[in-house]
């Protein structure tokens, strides 16, 4: 029996968007785990963000003036909201970075997100998914 390839096309299209998403490849360093950071804050995608920011870290904020009182949360609570505002001209540098061992990064970042300028603190440690932040303080400037 010939296969009718227009009685075809829309089973292909069925399987190819039932399909899984292909899986961006592990960050190799700090750096590139926070390139994509901050593309995942540029196109809003959470994936991108769930993969890098371990659930249960800790991200806390500076007020303005440095003053108390120290906010902070666990990733999980807040990386859903970061996807909602994405952001295509957010743009991140490194300031600096601190191994402390081969598996132990700190790094100063330099964060341009939603009209704001922030300096964080960001501490990594390398997995076997590679390299995921545990924990972010950040002062916005």
């Amino acid at each position: 029996m010939p296969i009718d390839p227009v009685r075809l096309l829309p089973c292909v299209a069925a399987l190819l968007a039932a399909g899984p998403a292909i899986a961006a490849p592990a960050p190799s360093s700090p750096e590139a785990a926070l390139e994509a950071y901050v593309d995942g804050l540029r196109t809003g995608r959470i994936e991108v963000l769930q993969a890098l920011f371990l659930p249960d870290g800790q991200f806390c904020t500076l007020a303005k003036d440095g003053a108390a009182p120290i906010g902070c949360k666990r990733f999980a609570e807040l990386l859903g909201d970061w996807a909602a505002r994405p952001d295509p001209a957010a743009t991140g540098r490194v300031l600096d970075r601190r191994d402390a061992t081969p598996s132990m990064s700190a790094v100063t970042y330099e964060l341009h997100f939603g009209g704001d300028r922030y300096v964080d603190q960001l501490l990594l440690y390398r997995t076997d998914a590679g390299w995921r932040v545990v924990a972010k303080t950040t002062a916005v400037q």
